[in-house]
């Protein structure tokens, strides 16, 4: 179900970044997101599909990390509005803000899992 969501929704994703509110910057920043989503949640579904169990883990880890940049971008943008005073450069900086630390945060924690692990 959850590859199934992401499918649907990811692609939306892509498409929506096209039409975002604030130039090429935060298109970028949502498109990146959308792809990096769907390439890590494919990834774990294929791994697992071939008993990769160690891959999949890997991949899923990322994977919930973009998907979770759509919590990310609420919590940070009420804070960056007020900050700078207007919405526009609030968004334009969380359309990166929601998914890159999120993503930079998976790696060491695999990083972290796999050292832990030998």
């Amino acid at each position: 179900m959850y590859a199934i969501s992401v499918l649907i929704i990811g692609i939306c994703g892509v498409y929506i970044a096209f039409h975002a509110t604030g130039g090429w910057i935060t298109m970028l920043g949502f498109l990146g997101l959308g792809i990096v989503w769907l390439y890590t949640t494919g990834s774990a579904y294929f791994a697992i599909r071939n008993s990769n169990i160690p891959l999949h883990q890997k991949m899923i880890i990322y994977s919930y990390a973009a998907c979770f940049g759509a919590v990310t971008l609420r919590i940070w943008l009420p804070s960056l509005t007020i900050a700078f005073g207007a919405f526009l450069p609030a968004y334009k900086i969380v359309s990166w803000l929601a998914s890159v630390p999120n993503i930079i945060f998976a790696h060491f924690w695999i990083k972290r899992k796999v050292i832990a692990l030998g």
